[in-house]
């Protein structure tokens, strides 16, 4: 059956993650954790670490432990300058023309650093949907009950329709349990060699004829 869909992950998917941009997130929710809730400082790592093995993100671990509002936390660590880290992508933006399919970005973080993302690659007319952590709410991805989420506001519940491409092995994996098709893209993250493979976004257009075919 032809795929339908095609889900996007945003960060460290659709540029490389060599940009810089998770650092910087990283630096500010480490500092939303100390600065804001009064975490110590030594604790940030491993209560990152644990909630990000128990709830896919440090959002739904504070959440649960500390009443975070999503939308503070989630204003205060996207809040980056991503123009000084992404420019411009014609390339990228050619490769996504190529795709006569359905393209939504299914990402972990919210709409309006999706959008600024997206921008800043001069890519945004290339998908018809934002699906975010808030969209999600209160599942995210890996689970399996934010992949169910995405199909349902898209309106398709056939997981055979879909298809992910994503830098996260554990979000491919959950969609390959649920039968959708998925690709680990910047595999520099990943040793592993049980999934399909590109080792960057560039690399989708060999893949196309396999994607909509």
């Amino acid at each position: 059956m032809p795929i339908k869909t095609i889900l996007f992950d945003l960060d460290e998917t659709l540029y490389s993650p060599d940009a810089g941009i998770w650092q910087a997130i990283k630096l500010r929710i480490e500092d939303y954790m100390v600065n804001r809730l009064g975490i110590p400082q030594n604790e940030v790592d491993d209560l990152r670490q644990k909630y990000y093995e128990a709830y896919g993100t440090s959002l739904r671990g504070l959440e649960k432990d500390y009443n975070v509002l999503a939308s503070d936390y989630l204003g205060y660590v996207h809040n980056i300058p991503i123009e000084d880290f992404l420019q411009p992508d014609q390339r990228l933006r050619e490769i996504l023309k190529q795709i006569p399919i359905r393209k939504v970005i299914f990402t972990n973080a919210n709409v309006p650093h999706a959008e600024r993302v997206l921008n800043a690659l001069g890519i945004a007319d290339q998908f018809s949907m934002i699906i975010d952590i808030v969209k999600s709410t209160p599942s995210s991805k890996p689970f399996p009950e934010a992949f169910i989420r995405a199909m349902n506001l898209i309106g398709d519940p056939d997981p055979s329709n879909f298809l992910l491409v994503d830098d996260a092995e554990m979000n491919v994996r959950t969609a390959i349990q649920l039968g959708m098709h998925a690709i680990l893209v910047n595999v520099h993250h990943s040793k592993s060699e049980e999934f399909q493979r590109i080792s960057s976004i560039y690399e989708l257009t060999g893949m196309l004829p396999e994607i909509y075919g």
